[in-house]
């Protein structure tokens, strides 16, 4: 089969995707980045293209071993990384479709497919170790101690305090320790 070039859909594609992208300007004359910031610093813009209608940004957790991120929106795109561990977190930036734009624990920034992803949460150990504790509170009996990228299912996040388990561990650990959450957010 034959592709058709179609200049005007394209032009028109193509200032969609330059937002999506990272690139362009948006209606208030700043780069996306700058216009995140420029309205009021407690608000940040997210793009959301005929999305999910969940709250951007938000976290999911890859569903199995086996997912690639690509460069963009699409299958056309190529690929940068491939995971391989479930349950890994991710946070999701930007929508577009069935696409989410989505950035791991190490920085990396790119697309996947909704298909790969799930809304249980997970969180990824950052210290060097995290002490879980039998209470929300330093001083109660220490359970375990989970190492640096140890994955835990997050329970709930009260507080500073975020209720994990991981295999037959249940416990509290800091959330300072752990990456998954948004800034701010409360899990109940």
């Amino acid at each position: 089969m034959k592709k058709s070039f179609r200049p005007f859909t394209t032009f028109l594609l193509a200032l969609l995707w330059l937002p999506v992208l990272g690139f362009g300007l948006n209606p208030t004359g700043l780069s996306v980045g700058e216009a995140a910031f420029a309205a009021d610093d407690s608000q940040e813009i997210r793009l959301t293209v005929r999305g999910s209608g969940l709250p951007v940004p938000r976290f999911v957790t890859l569903k199995s071993d086996n997912v690639n991120m690509r460069a963009g929106p699409g299958t056309e795109y190529p690929i940068l990384w491939h995971y391989r561990k479930s349950g890994l977190p991710l946070r999701v930036e930007a929508e577009f479709g069935v696409w989410r734009k989505v950035v791991d624990h190490d920085g990396t920034t790119g697309w996947m497919h909704h298909s790969v992803v799930s809304l249980k949460r997970m969180a990824l150990v950052t210290t060097s170790s995290a002490r879980i504790h039998a209470e929300a509170d330093d001083e109660a009996v220490l359970v375990a101690v989970a190492e640096r990228n140890a994955l835990l299912e997050l329970q709930s996040c009260p507080t500073q305090w975020c209720k994990v388990a991981g295999g037959d561990i249940r416990g509290w650990v800091s959330r300072t320790s752990l990456w998954g959450l948004v800034d701010g957010e409360i899990l109940k």
